[in-house]
């Protein structure tokens, strides 16, 4: 197979780069990259954060967290050596002109064969976005060539500070210049249902509102909030999870398919169905939060954040009227776990009892999909079992990457099938808010749950509303 490299000089800036992010995922992205020799000969890996470190001290903190966070089976340390004569540092203030002017002479310090490309990373909080941008722009003629922000979810707390930032980024780049990322868009298994469905005739026949019975989409996480306390306690489950990821994975699921795999087309039709999302009531909504979180430092005692969430939802649409989605999301759960179930509606001469045909797609901890028949194994008298048939969806192989390093790839590339447009993040926005709007209005209850559990016992609730229960994940 021969991989997809990028031909263009290039500089990579990395803002908040002592931050989490920067040591969890990104440099460990950059790393495989550079793996696969996916780079050209001429670039530059750049960390930019107010810590004070020499070059020489970066490239030892580099180094440090990407061989605590690679596989080791792909450590190696001449390619990671090789790849830290590519990495530098400048020390800077976020809101200070002389540092990104300091910055701006070490960038114009390069004598390439080509233009080069600028594509800056924002791993730090929306709080800390605005004098980045600002500051880029001012620099921009001077430093040549393309430059393009990938802007970390999330973008903007709510509707109405989503619908300001981007007002302000606008002020001083292009749309085009804007990658805004949701990095469930760059996992194999999510980027794989698109193409699925675009490309398997009998997948779309299925995959009507007419034939299903309901959708559950389900995060559990076995960790807790621990270090990102500061930050949870400031938007909850429902804004870290269901804002973006899990209505990214329902619109990617429900969209009508276009007749063309453009970005736009694509983009266009995740839109409608999120536009399109309807809460009925507070019944429809299911809050919990366990029992030790109040015991955590930087906890209020009166704190109503929810560390799980449940939801049922339909579609405003024709093909998707009163078709039930539930979607639920959680913290210190029983497991982690990450997948999504079709339930087709059972003809109605066949025995009641039995189960109905299921889609699973599974996110993790395999990334597979599978489809459950019902078959008659008795000779005289009818015995049923299920029949599963079943693929991987993982990605096998060299050239298999994680999500941030696909989803820098695909930026330096100008590949946008799998970024976020600013249509897609106000609807999600828009429905969020109500749903937030609804809780604090009719003052859902906060339900206590304890940890290693299945969350609280009254998102049962929910599905019993229709009939349906939740599927028991043990079953995957």
């Amino acid at each position: 197979m021969i991989l997809e490299k990028i031909k263009t000089p290039f500089n990579f800036i990395i803002f908040g780069a002592s931050g989490d992010l920067a040591k969890l995922k990104i440099f460990p992205s950059i790393y495989e990259l550079a793996l696969q020799k996916r780079f050209p000969k001429q670039y530059r890996i750049y960390g930019y954060a107010r810590t004070p470190m020499s070059n020489k001290q970066f490239r030892a903190h580099f180094k440090r967290n990407v061989k605590a966070n690679v596989d080791k089976l792909i450590y190696n340390e001449v390619i990671l050596n090789e790849l830290l004569d590519h990495v530098f540092y400048q020390q800077g203030q976020y809101d200070q002109k002389k540092d990104f002017e300091a910055f701006s002479q070490k960038l114009r310090e390069e004598k390439w064969s080509q233009k080069a490309t600028h594509l800056a990373f924002f791993a730090i909080p929306p709080i800390a976005f605005k004098p980045i941008v600002k500051h880029l722009a001012g620099i921009q003629k001077e430093i040549g060539g393309d430059l393009k922000l990938m802007l970390e979810k999330p973008f903007g707390n709510d509707l109405k500070s989503a619908k300001a930032l981007f007002k302000f980024v606008r002020t001083y780049f292009e749309k085009e210049d804007l990658f805004l990322i949701d990095h469930y868009l760059g996992k194999a298994a999510v980027r794989s249902i698109f193409p699925l469905r675009y490309n398997n005739a009998i997948l779309n026949l299925l995959l009507k509102g007419e034939v299903i019975s309901n959708i559950q989409i389900t995060a559990m996480e076995k960790a807790g909030v621990d270090e990102r306390i500061g930050f949870f306690e400031e938007v909850g489950i429902i804004k870290d999870m269901v804002q973006s990821h899990l209505l990214q994975i329902l619109a990617l699921l429900t969209m009508s398919l276009p007749v063309h795999q453009a970005p736009h087309s694509i983009q266009r039709e995740k839109v409608d169905v999120i536009a399109s999302l309807r809460l009925d009531n507070q019944k429809d909504i299911v809050l919990g939060q366990y029992k030790s979180y109040k015991a955590q430092k930087g906890v209020k005692k009166s704190s109503r954040t929810p560390t799980f969430a449940a939801m049922r939802c339909f579609i405003d649409s024709s093909e998707w009227y009163d078709v039930p989605i539930y979607i639920r999301a959680g913290k210190k759960l029983s497991h982690k776990h990450t997948y999504v179930v079709v339930e087709f509606k059972k003809p109605p001469y066949i025995d009641k009892n039995l189960e109905s045909n299921k889609l699973i797609i599974e996110l993790y901890p395999k990334e597979k999909i599978q489809i459950k028949l019902i078959n008659d194994i008795g000779k005289e008298v009818p015995q049923y079992s299920e029949l599963i048939s079943e693929e991987s969806l993982a990605c096998h192989g060299d050239d298999c990457l994680p999500p941030y390093a696909s989803l820098i790839l695909d930026a330096l590339l100008e590949r946008r099938n799998s970024f976020l447009t600013i249509d897609e993040i106000l609807a999600s926005w828009h429905f969020i808010d109500e749903v937030n709007t609804c809780i604090k209005k009719k003052k859902v209850q906060m339900n206590q749950y304890k940890k290693d559990s299945e969350g609280p016992l009254q998102q049962s609730q929910l599905t019993e509303m229709d009939h349906n229960t939740w599927y028991d994940a043990k079953h995957l």
